[in-house]
């Protein structure tokens, strides 16, 4: 059984959450020179007509595409694009694996959990929208319900990243003591990956983001990042701030919602 205050350890470049897109042409027809109307001397050849001239192609003129623009999707959950030029609104996806028809995490949670993983990072003037939710059974995907993060992690984050949102799958168990394991930038194939038991848990999974904007452990037991969650691990400070944004504009700036 995994208990519900857990221990998260960064091994190597992972981090780990573990409980405790013929120019047509009309060519000219030339008739053929016809003999006068009295019978032409039999001594006096017919008259050869030249033969028609063939048209020059001209080239089809070369068409330069209208630039492709990508607009922003709407979010399922509320925007959080504001007015405010230092706020940053990141484009979020969630994927929650369904274990006989039923998700471990529904769209509803998923909207829930978005709301309280926004409240953790409000200090930081940074916050997430709900663009994409997707259950899928697992076994549609070569993939199964529990995981061994280890070897199949890459595998699960590559079924399931588009590139242009942050990503957070919900799996089944994973193994070992480990619930939640997230790529450090720079280091890989990006996305969260969290157990079911905890899936739904604001704390656990900002947690988990903040790792994904290049944050790591901390002593604080009142802190976000502390290597320790329970329900008062809370609390983001300034430089935490400073790191998350500047990884946002150094990684994530194609996830940032204007």
């Amino acid at each position: 059984m995994k208990n519900l205050s857990f221990a998260l350890h960064t091994i190597g470049y992972f981090s780990i959450l573990m409980a405790a897109p013929l120019v047509a042409h009309d060519a000219h027809a030339f008739g053929r020179a016809r003999a006068p109307a009295s019978t032409p001397s039999p001594n006096v050849p017919a008259a050869t007509p030249p033969p028609a001239a063939t048209p020059r192609p001209t080239a089809a003129p070369t068409m330069t595409p209208a630039p492709v623009t990508t607009p922003t999707p709407a979010p399922i959950s509320s925007t959080c694009v504001s007015s405010d030029p230092a706020h940053l609104c990141m484009g979020i996806k969630m994927v929650s694996y369904t274990k006989n028809d039923s998700p471990v995490l529904s769209e509803s949670q998923a909207n829930a959990l978005i709301a309280g993983i926004n409240k953790a990072w409000s200090p930081c003037n940074i916050a997430f929208q709900l663009e994409k939710y997707e259950a899928v059974d697992p076994a549609t995907r070569g993939l199964n319900f529990d995981s061994n993060w280890r070897y199949d992690g890459d595998t699960i984050r590559s079924n399931f990243n588009d590139g242009n949102t942050f990503l957070v799958v919900s799996v089944g168990n994973l193994t070992g003591s480990t619930i939640a394991v997230t790529q450090m930038p720079g280091t890989g194939v990006y996305g969260v990956l969290v157990e079911n038991n905890y899936a739904n848990n604001p704390l656990t999974v900002g947690h988990e983001l903040g790792h994904y904007m290049g944050l790591y452990h901390v002593n604080d037991t009142s802190n976000l990042m502390s290597a320790y969650i329970g329900p008062n691990t809370a609390a983001v400070n300034a430089d935490q701030c400073a790191t998350a944004r500047k990884t946002d504009f150094d990684y994530w700036q194609v996830m940032m919602r204007h």
